[in-house]
């Protein structure tokens, strides 16, 4: 018959294990944790933290297509107005395997979403950024500046 502590040493069995058990945490602090984080995140949103994702392929085609576009050197910023809808910009972030491997793609991608949610979009809007070839190379300053001369260039800020 196998040992019923068998897989379960005490706390002093393993030669780098702590002596000292310190037992399970407090039940109520994930709870307060998950508040907190709760909170914060909507405290993010209420203040316009950033604009609401454009997910669905076909939304994101029908702006690539229909939509109105202007390109510089790091990006393109392709906008389409929704019709009858005035909720908040939607936005999405787009990078070829042109821009480079997956780690320059995700950089572009984080840089391209944290330039976006620096601008004050106008509602009803959806947004496709599309990363150029060269962005991967680049900073948040100079894909902020940029970006916004495209956008303002759409009307698709507050100026």
């Amino acid at each position: 018959p196998p040992l019923a502590q068998a897989r379960l040493p005490f706390p002093h069995a393993h030669a780098r294990r702590s002596r000292h058990h310190q037992g399970s945490p407090e039940p109520g602090s994930r709870q307060a944790h998950r508040v907190t984080l709760v909170a914060l995140m909507a405290t993010m949103l209420a203040d316009g933290g950033r604009p609401d994702r454009l997910t669905r392929s076909a939304d994101i085609t029908a702006v690539l297509r229909r939509g109105r576009s202007r390109s510089g050197d790091l990006l393109a910023v392709h906008v389409l107005r929704r019709e009858g809808s005035p909720t908040r910009a939607r936005c999405t972030v787009v990078a070829s395997r042109r821009v480079g491997g997956a780690v320059r793609r995700n950089r572009a991608k984080r840089l391209l979403r944290e330039a976006a949610r620096s601008l004050a979009w106008k509602d009803g809007l959806d947004v496709v950024l599309v990363a150029r070839a060269v962005c991967a190379a680049s900073d948040l300053v100079a894909f902020g500046a940029e970006l916004e001369r495209l956008a303002l260039r759409l009307d698709a800020v507050a100026a």
